[in-house]
């Protein structure tokens, strides 16, 4: 079984490939996501975590479909 940190860093990991498969920028996702890009930048490294809504918001952003239906009936809603 994976520990919180080792899981929290191949989560990271996949949401960077999956931005980068994209071709974009930290700053254009973090813009079009709504997140501070020095945050951003620390998710990516697994040094920081998200809200459930910012992540909802990041996978939409860099298409990470099935996640972000995984986690649509987790948002309050307001925001779903």
């Amino acid at each position: 079984m994976q520990s919180d940190s080792t899981a929290r860093g191949v989560a990271s990991s996949s949401l960077r490939s999956a931005r980068e498969a994209k071709g974009m920028s930290l700053r254009a996702t973090a813009h079009l996501s709504g997140i501070d890009p020095g945050h951003l930048s620390k998710v990516e490294r697994g040094e920081k975590q998200l809200s459930i809504e910012a992540l909802y918001r990041l996978a939409t952003v860099v298409d990470l479909d099935e996640l972000a239906a995984q986690l649509k009936p987790l948002l309050p809603r307001a925001v779903a």
